[in-house]
């Protein structure tokens, strides 16, 4: 990468960041989950249940930041913890109905989002954002990743 174009890809970056943040937060103010708990629904609903401290891991955030947005998230209904039979100090988190229907609409809207922006691309042009999007991913993963989605 030159002294050029570096440069312009992290102010690209960063700006597609921000304006997604911009997205989200419009939609908030309509009334609809945070964005925050969204991101605890992801994994809850790629994985299946998982305790709090493997939530966190997976969303590269301190346990907890997850345990003030689990409880919003309770609060909400969105998802339900029961003791983990394995551990009685601990709990296991998993969606609940309203919780994965929430986690859906937010990803429709999304797709909608970015099909109403990439509609008029030329063929074959979201599949290479799409690997590229992808090389970038994994090349800033940790080498212990858990895939985390939202």
């Amino acid at each position: 990468m030159n002294d050029k174009i570096g440069p312009q890809l992290l102010a690209a970056f960063s700006s597609i960041i921000r304006r997604a943040r911009a997205v989200e937060t419009s939609a908030e103010s309509t009334g609809d989950v945070p964005s925050s708990v969204i991101a605890v629904l992801g994994p809850l609903a790629d994985n299946g249940e998982l305790r709090l401290g493997a939530l966190a891991t997976s969303l590269y955030v301190d346990t907890s930041v997850i345990s003030r947005t689990v409880a919003v998230a309770q609060h909400l209904d969105l998802v339900s913890r029961r003791p983990d039979p394995r551990d009685g100090r601990a709990c296991l988190l998993s969606l609940t109905e309203r919780g994965r229907q929430a986690l859906t609409d937010r990803r429709n809207q999304r797709l909608r989002l970015l099909s109403s922006v990439m509609d008029g691309w030329e063929p074959g042009a979201a599949e290479a954002l799409l690997a590229g999007l992808t090389r970038l991913r994994d090349g800033l993963a940790p080498a212990k990743d858990v895939p985390a989605a939202a």
